[in-house]
């Protein structure tokens, strides 16, 4: 069961960054002006913050497996919508509803920790959270080597007939969860701000996230135009680079076994001094050329993505054992501020390297995860105190 929902977490997702590493060719197919390009990515990552926002909390209210299949229903129209799309409305509308649909792999986390034992929570959900970001690291490269071969709209028939597939899965095989809690619509969003004022371990945790899932938005928009331009890489060489990414999913399953023998602190000041040190030496990376500085950033980014999926697993984990009616809002607002500092650091690391190549971009990403370093060492300052005594 817990693969199950790893791979529909990760399907789920994926669909939001399909259309990423082929904005170039997508642009002229359905008439976009090139300065609206980034109208794709935006758009995107709106209608995921919106869906985080006004469908993941209601996995705390309505009958969990109805609710996963409903969105995978409209992401499978969607997707159809947008291989068939020829003019640039309907286009960027087919992707604001991909990302909406794509929170689906927020409602899959908060079900996989109610389906767990307490002693193994960490272990399941840092298997889901692994999942998730495997389909995230793994979506830009699969996409890019389909296209080269079959075109771009091949893409997404073949991202149709995979989300369709899970969402039979789900149906079948997933039991029934029926939530405890009832309410309005409107009583579900509107007790979202009070949860967070009055909880501090959800400020904390959406704090340090928002510093490392900023680090790596800003290494993940940029990196192909560095390799590109000092490297000589092609599309293929891109995707092939990408795959080494996946190597820090490895991370998640071994960060919820700490979870769950209480090692959640120093696993996750172990988590931000990854993502700290990776955007570092990306700096080291761009003063050299050929297979050195290819191992660096490969090192790096395996640092990063094995950091930010540590510390995602961490973070739910400690969130999901806090109040098991709260699950769903709770996580919504975890990834909504992760996902609002991602899309921050994707348009200023673009201006960062247009002005100043990778040194400016390696300083823009490194700052926020030593920004939440120290606001994690200060915030712990009493457990290191009983820990030295």
């Amino acid at each position: 069961m817990t693969l199950l929902l790893a791979a529909a977490a990760g399907i789920s997702v994926s669909n939001l960054y399909l259309a990423q590493p082929m904005i170039g060719l997508i642009g002229p197919a359905v008439g976009l002006k090139p300065g609206a390009y980034g109208l794709v990515v935006t758009l995107t990552q709106l209608g995921y913050a919106a869906g985080l926002l006004l469908l993941v909390p209601l996995g705390d209210f309505l009958e969990n497996r109805r609710l996963m299949v409903t969105t995978v229903i409209f992401a499978t129209l969607t997707l159809i919508a947008t291989s068939l799309a020829h003019s640039a409305t309907v286009f960027l509308i087919a992707c604001s509803v991909i990302g909406l649909t794509a929170v689906n792999a927020q409602i899959v986390v908060p079900m996989a920790a109610h389906l767990a034992l307490p002693e193994r929570r960490g272990r399941q959900v840092g298997t889901v959270v692994s999942g998730l970001l495997t389909g995230i690291l793994l979506s830009r490269p699969i996409a890019s080597l389909i296209e080269s071969v079959a075109g771009w709209r091949v893409v997404f028939m073949v991202a149709t007939v995979v989300t369709l597939g899970m969402g039979l899965a789900l149906w079948f095989l997933l039991p029934d969860r029926r939530p405890a809690s009832r309410g309005h619509y409107l009583h579900v969003l509107g007790s979202l701000w009070p949860m967070l004022r009055r909880t501090p371990v959800l400020q904390r945790r959406i704090a340090y996230q928002m510093g490392l899932f900023f680090a790596f938005s800003v290494f993940w928009t940029t990196i192909p135009l560095e390799l590109t331009r000092h490297f000589g890489f092609g599309q293929r060489e891109i995707a092939v680079f990408s795959l080494v990414g996946a190597a820090g999913a490895f991370s998640a399953p071994i960060a919820g076994r700490l979870a769950d023998a209480g090692r959640s602190v120093i696993g996750t000041l172990a988590a931000i001094i990854m993502v700290s040190v990776g955007l570092a030496l990306t700096w080291a990376a761009s003063a050299e050329r050929g297979w050195l500085g290819i191992g660096i950033f490969a090192l790096s980014t395996i640092l990063l993505d094995g950091g930010v999926q540590a510390n995602l697993a961490f973070s739910q984990k400690a969130l999901f054992d806090l109040a098991p009616e709260h699950r769903s809002r709770m996580n919504a607002m975890f990834i909504a501020g992760a996902f609002l500092a991602a899309a921050a650091g994707s348009a200023l690391a673009t201006l960062a390297y247009a002005t100043d190549g990778w040194p400016l971009v390696a300083l823009l990403g490194v700052l926020p995860p030593c920004a939440a370093l120290v606001f994690f060492l200060l915030g712990h300052r009493g457990h290191w105190r009983k820990t030295a005594s």
